[in-house]
C-alpha cells in the first residue's frame, strides 16, 4: 500500500494484496515474514529519553504513577463490573502484578518497564507469559521490543512472535503466551502510536539548543568569528593563535585568523544566546514535548506562576486525559490473563481522582435534598447500600423533606404533600406534636434530666375499652357504620360487626403510634442523639427499640384481638349452647400468630426511620461543607415527622382493617367450629373493591377444615394472618357457616 510504502518488509518482491482496505498483514507478501518498521525504540531512549530532560519527565510521572497503583479485580469479567472482594482473588496473578513479576523483578519494575515501551516503543510492549503446568501463569517477562517482531497472518492476523537472540538465532514464540500492548494506529495495525513521533521535532531543537548554549560556556563565553592582522606574522604566531581560537567541541566558537596590513580587526560571524532567542526557544520546545506525553509541567514539580486552582486543574486533567486511557490499554492487554475476572487499577489512592469523586457525590447530594432523586439513588450512585425503607426510596421536597413521590411502589393520596407545604401530622419546626407537653411543665427534675441525656422512658399502656372522650372528640358510637345490600340479616350485622371493630383497631393502634412519635420525637432532640450525630456514629437501634415497641404493642393490641374473636364467636354461637374458651391453646396459637403479624409494622416503621437517619447524616452545608448539627438535628426531627405522618393517615387504616378482618373471622372460624358447622362459605362485599383473588371465591363452600384455595395458597377464613400480605391487605370479606 502506499502509505506504507517506507516499510521494507512491504516494499519486498509481490505487492500483491487480497483487497484494498485489508489489514497490511492480508498482503501476500508479508504473510509469514517477520513485520518490521522505520522507528526503533533505541532511538528514542538514545535522543530523547536520554538527553531531553521533560522528555524523561514526561514517561517517569506516567510510567510511576501507574506502577505504584494496586492491581485489583471486577465481577462478570466486564469492566463496569462490582469490585472482587481481597479474599476471592486470583492470589496467584495478584502477587504477580503486584508484588513479584519475575525472579528479576519487582512488579513495580515490571509495569514501570511496560509503561515506559508503551510510550516510546512504536511496535508496542511485548509480554511473554510463563505458564505451570496447569496452565496458570507464574512468570511475566517483557521481550525487547527492538528484537521482537509480529509474524503477521492472513486468518489469525499474527502467526507467531519472532524473537531474535543476542547469538542471532531466532526463536517464534506461540501468540497464546505473548501479550502484545499497543496504542492503535490509524494507518498501520502493526504499529503502536508514541508521543516521541508527533514531540520528534521539538526534542530535536530541544537538544540542539542545548548543546549550543554548552559549548558556547566552553568557549569561554567567545562567539564564533574572523581574527584579521594587520600586518605579517611568522607561521609559528599564527598556528599559535589559530590553536588558542580554534573553539571546542564541533568546532563551535571557532575563530578563524587570517593576516593583513595596518592591525588587527575581528569579525563576529556567530549568533549570540540573545539572537538565537534560547530562551523561548527552549520554552516552546519544552510546551511541544509535554503536551504530547499529555504531561502539565506541575505535575512534574514546577508549579511556578500557578494558583492553587490551576495546578488542582492540572492534576485532573493529566490523569483524566492521560492517565485513564493509559490505564485502560493496559487494562485491556493485561485481562487476557484472567478468563473469571476483569484486571484493573485501583485509583482510590490517587487524590485528584477522590475530590473529584467528592465533587460528584457533592451534586448528586443536592439532587436528592432538592427532591430530583431519592435518597436510595443517591446512596446507589456513589457506591453506598440501599436501605430498605419507605423514606429512602421517596424524592423529598425541600425545605421539609416531605415525600412527594417514590421509585418502588405508588404513592397514596393520604401521604402527599398538601398545598400548604407540609406533610400531614408533620408539626412546623419548633412545634411539639399534639399530646406532647413541654418539658418545663409536668415533669419532675429526675424526668427532666433523662428528657436531657435522651433516654426517654416509654409510658405504660393506657386502657382501651374506655378511653378518655375529649370534647369534641368522637367515640366508637359516632363512627360511621357501612351499609350494604346483602342478601340476610345475619351477613349484614357481620359486616357492621367487623365495621365497628375496624373502628376500635383504629382507636387503639392511633393511640399506640402517637405515643411511639412523642418518644421517639424526645429521643431524636436528646443530647445523647445529638452527641452521635454530630460524631457520624448514631445508629437505628439506639433510636428506636424493636423490642420494647413490641411488648407494647402487644399489651395494647391483645384484648382488643381477644375482645373482637369473643364477640364474632358468639355470633357464631347463637344457636348453641357451646362456648369459646379463651385459655384454649388453639386459640391462643392463633392470638400469637395475629400479634406476630401486627409486630411487623414496627419493623417497617424501623426502616423508615433508618431512613430518616441516613438523611440526617447525609446533610451538607451551603458550601458543600459537613451542615451543623443544629440543621442536622432539625432535619432528622423533620424526617422522623414525615414517617409518622405516613404512619398515622394510610398506614394506620390499612393496618386496622386487615387486624380487625382477621380477628373477627378468626372468632366466627372457632364459634362456627364449636358449634358443629361442617362447612364454611367465603362472602364478599361483592363491589368493585373486592380483589380479582377473591372474587373468585365469592359464595364457594369448603370443608369446615379445609382451605380456600387462592392460587398457590390456602386461606382458613379472611384475613387470616398466615396468607401473605397480598390476599389479607384491603380485605374485606366474611366467613359464613352451613351444615351438609
Amino acid at each position: 500500500m502506499a502509505w506504507n510504502s517506507t516499510n521494507k518488509a512491504i516494499t519486498s518482491g509481490d505487492k500483491k494484496s487480497i483487497s484494498v482496505g485489508a489489514p497490511i498483514s492480508y498482503n501476500a507478501g508479508l504473510v509469514g515474514k517477520p513485520y518490521s518498521d522505520g522507528w526503533d525504540i533505541e532511538r528514542a531512549y538514545k535522543e530523547g529519553l536520554a538527553k531531553v530532560t521533560w522528555v524523561y519527565r514526561a514517561i517517569d510521572a506516567i510510567s510511576s504513577n501507574q506502577a505504584r497503583l494496586p492491581i485489583a479485580f471486577l465481577k462478570d469479567n466486564s469492566p463496569f463490573g462490582e469490585r472482587v472482594l481481597r479474599e476471592e482473588e486470583n492470589k496467584e496473578l495478584a502477587k504477580l502484578l503486584n508484588q513479584q513479576s519475575n525472579d528479576g523483578e519487582s512488579a513495580f519494575a515490571f509495569r514501570y518497564r511496560v509503561s515506559s515501551q508503551l510510550l516510546m516503543s512504536t511496535r508496542g510492549v511485548f509480554i511473554e507469559i510463563v505458564r505451570g503446568r496447569g496452565g496458570t501463569p507464574i512468570a511475566l517477562h517483557i521481550l525487547p521490543p527492538q528484537s521482537t517482531a509480529p509474524i503477521p497472518d492472513e486468518k489469525k492476523f499474527v502467526a507467531a512472535f519472532e524473537v531474535e537472540l543476542p547469538n542471532a538465532k531466532k526463536q517464534r514464540l506461540n501468540p497464546k503466551n505473548v501479550i502484545w500492548i499497543r496504542r492503535p494506529h490509524p494507518l498501520d495495525p502493526y504499529l503502536s502510536m508514541t508521543p516521541m513521533e508527533s514531540a520528534g521535532v521539538a526534542i530535536e531543537v530541544e537538544h540542539l539548543a542545548k548543546l549550543y548554549n554548552r559549548n558556547f560556556l566552553l568557549n569561554d563565553g567567545r562567539p564564533g568569528g574572523l581574527l584579521v592582522l594587520r600586518g605579517q606574522i611568522d607561521d609559528d604566531d599564527k598556528q599559535e593563535l589559530q590553536a588558542r581560537f580554534r573553539g571546542n567541541l564541533a568546532r563551535t566558537g571557532g575563530v578563524g585568523v587570517i593576516s593583513s596590513d595596518d592591525g588587527a580587526d575581528f569579525v563576529d560571524t556567530a549568533a549570540s544566546p540573545r539572537d538565537a532567542a534560547y530562551e523561548a526557544l527552549r520554552q516552546v520546545t519544552k510546551e511541544e514535548i509535554l503536551a504530547a506525553f499529555g504531561v502539565p509541567e506541575s505535575v512534574i514539580g514546577n508549579a511556578a506562576g500557578r494558583t492553587f486552582s490551576n495546578a488542582s486543574e492540572e492534576g485532573k486533567v493529566f490523569w483524566n486525559e492521560t492517565m485513564n486511557p493509559h490505564l485502560e490499554l493496559l487494562s485491556r492487554g493485561l485481562d487476557v490473563l484472567d478468563e473469571k475476572f476483569y484486571v484493573t487499577f485501583d485509583t482510590t489512592s490517587v487524590p485528584v481522582l477522590e475530590l473529584a469523586k467528592q465533587e460528584k457525590e457533592r451534586h448528586y447530594l443536592q439532587e436528592a435534598q432538592m427532591g430530583m432523586i431519592t435518597p436510595n439513588e443517591y446512596r446507589e450512585i456513589t457506591g453506598r447500600e440501599k436501605v430498605d425503607a419507605f423514606l429512602a426510596d421517596s424524592m423529598l421536597a425541600s425545605p421539609n423533606l416531605a415525600p412527594i413521590g417514590n421509585t418502588e411502589e405508588p404513592m397514596p393520596k393520604e401521604e402527599a404533600m398538601p398545598p400548604g407545604g407540609m406533610p400531614p401530622g408533620m408539626m412546623p419546626p419548633g412545634m411539639a406534636p399534639p399530646g406532647m407537653m413541654p418539658p418545663e411543665e409536668g415533669m419532675t427534675e429526675s424526668d427532666l434530666q433523662a428528657l436531657e441525656a435522651g433516654n426517654i422512658p416509654i409510658p405504660p399502656a393506657e386502657p382501651v375499652p374506655e378511653p378518655e372522650i375529649l370534647p369534641g372528640q368522637k367515640t366508637i358510637e359516632d363512627f360511621e357504620v357501612k351499609r350494604f345490600d346483602l342478601n340476610t340479616e345475619w351477613e349484614n350485622k357481620a359486616f357492621q360487626d367487623i365495621d365497628r371493630w375496624e373502628a376500635i383497631f383504629n382507636r387503639t393502634l392511633e393511640r399506640y403510634f402517637e405515643r411511639q412519635e412523642r418518644v421517639i420525637t424526645e429521643k431524636v432532640s436528646g443530647a445523647k442523639t445529638k452527641r452521635l450525630l454530630s460524631n457520624g456514629d448514631l445508629k437505628i437501634e439506639q433510636v428506636f427499640d424493636t423490642n420494647v415497641w413490641n411488648k407494647q404493642l402487644r399489651e395494647d393490641l391483645s384484648p382488643v384481638i381477644m375482645g373482637a374473636m369473643i364477640e364474632a364467636s358468639s355470633t357464631a354461637l347463637s344457636d348453641s349452647d357451646e362456648k369459646v374458651d379463651p385459655d384454649e391453646e388453639e386459640i391462643q396459637e392463633y392470638i400469637e400468630s395475629q400479634l406476630l403479624r401486627a409486630e411487623l409494622v414496627n419493623e417497617t416503621t424501623k426502616k423508615e426511620l433508618a431512613g430518616a437517619v441516613v438523611l440526617a447524616t447525609l446533610l451538607m452545608g451551603e458550601d458543600d461543607d459537613e451542615a451543623p448539627l443544629v440543621a442536622k438535628v432539625a432535619m432528622l426531627t423533620t424526617a422522623v415527622g414525615a414517617v409518622f405522618a405516613a404512619l398515622l393517615t394510610k398506614r394506620l387504616k390499612d393496618i386496622a382493617e386487615v387486624e380487625s378482618t382477621g380477628a373477627y373471622n378468626a372468632g366466627l372460624f372457632f364459634g362456627g367450629s364449636r358449634a358443629g358447622a361442617t362447612t364454611k362459605t367465603w362472602v364478599t362485599r361483592t363491589d368493585k373493591k373486592v380483589r380479582a383473588a377473591h372474587a373468585a371465591l365469592q359464595g364457594k363452600t369448603v370443608g369446615i377444615r379445609d382451605g380456600f384455595k387462592a392460587g398457590r395458597h390456602a386461606l382458613r377464613f379472611p384475613g387470616d394472618p398466615l396468607a401473605p400480605p397480598e390476599l389479607v391487605i384491603n380485605c374485606r370479606c366474611l366467613l359464613k357457616f352451613g351444615e351438609e
